[in-house]
């Protein structure tokens, strides 16, 4: 959240929810002596790059980190500096994080650390673009941060989302049901809409490993993806039975239904 200063500080649930994904995925398809490119919306402050690398420094091994707004963009210099001092080298861009390229041919770690809601807008046809041009490819790990309360009113979940919500088999007059699908599953439908733009779900396994929900001055959701070779099908996209969820509040575990 922005501070007086024009620094972005966030709650420690925040990273407490971001190292449980990242733990998950490690634990599920990282591998050990690997180096990673770490890709991060980073704020002004960079701490999760410096988290990640008290993880493993070769989580870091390169790092970009973007940000739009040009007076946030001159305070990550100035953090960007002090790291350098330590040796952790960051390449920022004033630039939004959809306009990555690749430059080199390590597995990377998305951090899409997003300020609102991942669905509506035009983050479908974005993510496509990533997709298509192999910005995100086999071997990489996405991590999503948005706004689990749907703002727009649940009559626009429907509109955007009654073609998943119809394979899904989801009765989208039951208000509940619906309220519970979009907090688990609206990044995870926002992807699979991604992948069909250019038709590509058959050449790219992408899977939901986990979610995480936090209060950082509203109720959030974090939700980590892996990226393999193979296909992707809606329905066990959304409710394959290996999709972990937890509740940073509770310090639990928590049921599908919960989330």
């Amino acid at each position: 959240m922005p501070t007086a200063s024009g620094r972005l500080q966030y709650g420690p649930q925040k990273y407490a929810a971001l190292h449980l994904l990242l733990c998950r995925w490690l634990r599920l398809y990282g591998t050990p002596t690997a180096e990673y490119c770490y890709v991060t919306l980073g704020g002004t402050e960079l701490k999760d790059i410096e988290s990640l690398r008290f993880v493993d420094p070769k989580l870091t091994s390169i790092v970009w980190s973007y940000e739009i707004d040009p007076a946030r963009y001159k305070l990550a210099q100035q953090r960007a500096i002090q790291l350098e001092a330590s040796g952790l080298k960051i390449t920022l861009q004033c630039a939004t994080i959809f306009s990555h390229q690749r430059t080199c041919d390590l597995p990377h770690i998305f951090f899409i650390d997003l300020p609102g809601i991942c669905a509506f807008s035009d983050y479908d046809q974005q993510f496509a673009d990533l997709f298509q041009n192999e910005i995100i490819r086999e071997g990489d790990c996405l991590i999503i941060t948005s706004h689990i309360v749907p703002r727009p009113g649940l009559d626009r979940v429907r509109e955007h989302f009654g073609g998943e919500f119809a394979v899904l088999g989801v009765d989208d007059s039951d208000t509940n049901l619906v309220k519970s699908v979009f907090r688990r599953a609206h990044p995870t439908m926002t992807l699979f809409k991604a992948l069909s733009l250019n038709g590509i779900q058959s050449e790219l396994a992408v899977r939901c490993f986990g979610a995480v929900k936090y209060r950082d001055g509203a109720p959030m959701g974090l939700y980590g993806y892996s990226v393999t070779s193979g296909s992707t099908e809606l329905s066990r996209f959304v409710t394959d039975a290996e999709i972990r969820y937890f509740d940073i509040a509770t310090g639990q575990l928590c049921a599908t239904d919960d989330f």
